[in-house]
């Protein structure tokens, strides 16, 4: 399990940077289309690509809250539990997390393997698959995370 997380570590920061790229590329694009407004100068499809950049951060920093534990956890009332009554309710909830977020990498996939290449945005005609496949990654990145969560919960069920 050393292995596993130790990889889905250096994922993070990889995705981390990656992530940080295209946010400031974003970023950029919006400071742009703020002064194309004021010098009537618009960019052409300037929402198309800022939505498009804004997957991978996103599907990223989901990763990444569930891998450092940032993500909402009612600690409060859990800490109230005997050990192993708290063990069972995190396993609950990461098998649930894991059901929930695999069937939408699911059908993200499936949507993917319909549409292709043959998908494109209107304006600029950019292709939405490497967007989806960068989506799907993270995402499965984050169904591991669940796992592995859910894996950590029995280990302290059996603990205890």
């Amino acid at each position: 399990m050393n292995v596993l997380t130790g990889f889905l570590h250096r994922i993070s920061r990889a995705g981390g940077f990656i992530g940080g790229v295209f946010l400031i590329a974003a970023m950029l694009l919006l400071l742009s289309n703020i002064v194309g407004r004021i010098t009537h100068t618009v960019i052409p499809g300037s929402y198309e690509l800022f939505e498009m950049l804004m997957v991978v951060p996103v599907s990223f920093a989901l990763f990444y809250a569930a891998k450092e534990k940032y993500h909402v956890v009612v600690e409060l009332i859990i800490s109230q539990f005997p050990p192993r009554l708290a063990a069972v309710a995190e396993m609950t909830a990461a098998l649930l997390s894991f059901a929930i977020w695999s069937l939408i990498v699911w059908a993200s996939v499936q949507l993917a393997a319909e549409n292709g290449l043959s998908e494109a945005t209107e304006i600029l005609e950019l292709p939405y698959l490497p967007f989806r496949m960068a989506w799907i990654f993270f995402l499965s990145l984050f169904c591991l995370t669940c796992l592995l969560d859910f894996f950590q919960a029995c280990r302290r069920y059996c603990e205890k």
